[in-house]
């Protein structure tokens, strides 16, 4: 008489969301790995939109719209093209438009944003790589790398303004943590000013995140995976000494 056979143990269930997003932090390559296994990419990507706008709001209750759009309006020496006596009705124009657009980014177009930078990728290693990779899985790495960068960028933004007590900046020049660190910007050329700029830890880190995560989708090595990224940050950051070049 034959023994039956003891049942197959019922595979483990897939991390929570917490869970994963931790292990995005911590183990990124174990996280991935499950994240391309089981790509869920709304939740993630709520979780980046409601960071954005969580920092819109502090941001926007703080600032002073009209100082900052004189701050960057004389920056870039647009401030010189414009009479003296209506310098003050165009400014108050602007910072009606800046408040609008403050809240309109994080909403609207940032989910544009990651979809598009999804569908690149997806295109990318789909037909120059051969992956077997779904648009599905391509949005899943894109959410879960703009979720963890927002949830470490966007406080560390508000730490940095408080502890200045600086709000009327562009935040995006707030924490310093490029080359551009260790140059006088006043002294220095516009276009090796936003090279350096370029040159940032933070960004380094998202591109890892992103290189280990469509690595994990792709089935190869991060290092395999991370040419697209950085040839599409070089050409980011070429762009941008162009632009610093012209104006």
């Amino acid at each position: 008489m034959t023994t039956a056979p003891e049942p197959a143990p019922a595979p483990a269930g897939a991390p929570g969301f917490l869970a994963t997003l931790a292990e995005v932090f911590v183990a990124p390559g174990d996280a991935f790995r499950e994240i391309a296994a089981r790509p869920r990419w709304d939740a993630p990507l709520v979780l980046a939109i409601v960071v954005g706008l969580a920092f819109t709001a502090i941001w926007i209750w703080k600032a002073d719209p009209v100082e900052f759009m004189r701050t960057q309006m004389e920056e870039s020496g647009a401030i010189e093209s414009i009479p003296p006596e209506k310098r003050a009705d165009v400014l108050r124009a602007q910072a009606k438009w800046l408040t609008a657009f403050a809240w309109i980014g994080p909403l609207f177009f940032a989910p544009i944003g990651y979809a598009a930078l999804a569908a690149l990728f997806y295109f990318i290693y789909r037909f120059f790589y051969a992956a077997e990779v779904s648009f599905a899985q391509s949005l899943a790495v894109v959410a879960w790398c703009f979720a963890a960068f927002g949830l470490v960028m966007n406080p560390l933004i508000v730490i940095v303004m408080t502890l200045k007590n600086e709000w009327s900046v562009d935040p995006s020049s707030v924490v310093q943590a490029s080359a551009a660190a260790l140059l006088d910007k006043a002294a220095t050329s516009g276009p090796l000013y936003a090279l350096a700029g370029s040159l940032d830890l933070f960004t380094f880190w998202l591109m890892a995140l992103l290189a280990i995560g469509y690595g994990a989708a792709i089935g190869r090595k991060a290092s395999a995976a991370a040419w697209p990224i950085v040839i599409l940050w070089a050409l980011y950051a070429a762009g941008k000494c162009v632009l610093a070049a012209i104006f």
